[in-house]
């Protein structure tokens, strides 16, 4: 069973308002329609005609209700594991920097037409994070079969694998950077 940290209460989790900001952010593309989530999600086309936060909200942005339920029990799981381990700017540095790194790097590998979008990169840099400062454990083999999996269901249509591989290598090389940090409080 997955805790929240000591002191922590479930409104003041930097997971809950993820997960909140997700919600809201599916709502809004639900409700608006295909033009509301085209200008959200990543489109290489539309971002180098000048759509550049598209880099930032696609992280928010998902296609459907089984892509938000899958990404968003994800992200709690793997959100509150870190939450326990990093300070909360070094959690919102290894959230965000996945999810940034694993779109900029799709802008260049997917073709421009394709519209992407989900917290996956972001997650997947949590997973990443998580497996550099945890050396044993259940969470860990968790970890590693979650990655497995989504890395195999990531061969499909219409996954973006990049944004998964360059999620999980930036938020495994920013654990080990805030690792670091963290084993020197600890002293």
């Amino acid at each position: 069973m997955v805790f929240l940290p000591r002191g922590t209460r479930l409104t003041s989790s930097i997971t809950f308002i993820l997960v909140i900001a997700n919600v809201a952010v599916f709502l809004v593309t639900s409700i608006g329609g295909v033009y509301v989530l085209l200008t959200l999600a990543q489109t290489g086309t539309l971002f180098f005609e000048g759509f550049y936060w598209q880099v930032f909200t696609a992280m928010f942005v998902h296609f459907d209700i089984t892509h938000i339920l899958f990404n968003m029990f994800a992200l709690v799981f793997f959100g509150l594991l870190d939450e326990g381990t990093y300070s909360k700017k070094q959690y919102l540095a290894i959230y965000f920097g996945a999810g940034l790194v694993g779109n900029a790097a799709s802008l260049f590998l997917i073709p421009l037409n394709t519209p992407t979008g989900g917290a996956s990169g972001a997650i997947f840099g949590l997973i990443g994070a998580y497996v550099a400062t945890e050396k044993k454990g259940v969470g860990l083999l968790v970890a590693a079969v979650y990655a497995a999996l989504i890395l195999l269901d990531s061969s499909g249509p219409g996954v973006n694998i990049y944004a998964h591989l360059f999620g999980v290598a930036t938020g495994f090389g920013l654990g080990l950077m805030f690792s670091r940090s963290i084993r020197k409080r600890e002293l």
